[in-house]
């Protein structure tokens, strides 16, 4: 007999699960809803229109895209390449704003995701939008070998499992009901040599978050992602199922009362919705804090010393330099860009100092964060990432500054990383604080 998800215990266990990295979340098209007015609308409806639109189709509507992806074939017979080929070109374009899923990526304890929409571009880019973190990840292939994750319980930024394939990343992608259905057969013989994707599917609680699927595949979609028989669903582990209300959820759900699961009566808006309102009060302040990675040479100590203590009297910013922040038996390299990646600014620290070691490791700091502008920078709302400030009487945009930044760039004058209360502000406005 199935349980229906409701009460604070099922909330409480639920954010245990999340702190102690025992959940894998596993993420449908019902989480990329887009607004349209005041109705959240499938971003998968979206694309079964612009599809049928760029093959001239008026006469016939379809609502996911699969179906019509599976009309194009049968009754049209459109080839899958070039079906493909004018997929690639509508997806890499999407901009919309996703408020579920942002909403659901919010909580930062979650690292790990397997993802059944083929569009996993759109994931990566609202996780690095949500977060600043390029995520990693990895295509489900019939055709093609693939590698397995990390070690999910020691994973340092995002990484997302495609299990039905990437549109962009030259995988053969599940597009129509029978492409799902040749995955599903390939799968087990596939997955072999993938341990800790294995590992993630097996040994972990189990998260289904707008999964709904077509009757005659629900045995087989949750056969395959729960990576065991239906009849020993709950009897290791937890299991939740949050679909939109429909027809199909309805006989999902008939179907599953069976078995061990937990299911949950309203949408998944509402279902993450309180999910994050429930990490945010358990987990007061995360989620608001902002971080600066201080890049600097040793000789100017004293400086970046300053200059975190000023910045930091903001309040809700962490300020990042290796010296302070660097454990024992950390990987000190790895560390390094991991931070500069996950930042909010990176602030490059110029003095005499620093511009003398030009083939220093402070140079490369320097790389690595231009790097990430240069990443960020294409992205229009990524904001201002690179801020350069001189801390002693360098000449500003001089030839030695220049080879370093762009002369388009904003340098500041901080002496002694001493900040005034004009830098300051700047800051503040820069990163949004109250």
């Amino acid at each position: 007999m199935n349980k229906v998800f409701s009460d604070q215990y099922d909330w409480d266990e639920l954010l245990d699960f999340i702190a102690e990295k025992k959940l894998t979340p596993i993420l449908g098209k019902e989480m990329y809803t887009f607004k349209d007015g005041d109705k959240l609308v499938p971003l998968d409806n979206y694309l079964s229109r612009k599809i049928l639109e760029l093959q001239k189709i008026s006469d016939y509507q379809a609502t996911t895209l699969s179906e019509a992806v599976n009309y194009l074939e049968i009754e049209k017979k459109v080839k899958p390449m070039d079906i493909l080929r004018k997929l690639k070109s509508v997806v890499k374009d999407i901009d919309f704003d996703l408020p579920v899923l942002s909403e659901f990526l919010a909580i930062n304890d979650l690292n790990y995701f397997i993802n059944t929409a083929v569009y996993n571009n759109v994931l990566e880019k609202k996780i690095f939008e949500s977060r600043r973190q390029k995520a990693s990840s990895t295509n489900f292939s019939i055709n093609e070998p693939f590698s397995d994750c990390p070690d999910i319980d020691k994973l340092s930024e995002p990484f997302v499992f495609n299990v039905f394939g990437s549109l962009l990343n030259n995988v053969d992608p599940a597009l129509s009901e029978e492409d799902m259905l040749e995955y599903t057969g390939f799968f087990k013989e596939k997955m072999s040599g993938a341990t800790n994707i294995v590992s993630a599917l097996k040994n972990k609680n189990l998260l289904f978050l707008g999964c709904t699927f077509p009757d005659w595949m629900v045995r087989f979609a949750l056969r395959l992602l729960s990576n065991e028989p239906l009849h020993e669903w709950g009897t290791k582990r937890t299991i939740i199922i949050v679909n939109d209300p429909s027809d199909l959820r309805a006989e999902q759900n008939a179907f599953l009362k069976n078995y061990d699961v937990i299911t949950y009566e309203g949408t998944t808006a509402a279902f993450v919705n309180e999910l994050n309102a429930q990490w945010k009060k358990r987990n007061p302040g995360d989620g608001k804090s902002k971080s600066i990675f201080l890049s600097y040479t040793r000789a100017d100590m004293q400086a970046v010393e300053n200059l975190k203590k000023g910045i930091e009297q903001l309040g809700n910013i962490t300020c990042w330099f290796d010296k302070r922040e660097l454990e024992p038996g950390d990987d000190w390299r790895e560390k390094i860009v991991v931070n500069i990646r996950k930042a909010d600014l990176f602030m490059p620290l110029i003095s005499q100092n620093s511009l003398e070691h030009e083939d220093g490791y402070v140079q490369k700091e320097w790389m690595q964060g231009t790097n990430e502008w240069i990443f960020r920078n294409a992205d229009k709302k990524a904001g201002k990432y690179l801020i350069p400030v001189v801390i002693d009487d360098s000449r500003l945009y001089s030839d030695k500054i220049s080879k370093h930044f762009d002369s388009k760039i904003n340098i500041a004058k901080v002496p002694h990383g001493n900040p005034d209360q004009e830098f300051l502000s700047d800051i503040r406005k820069i990163l949004n604080l109250a």
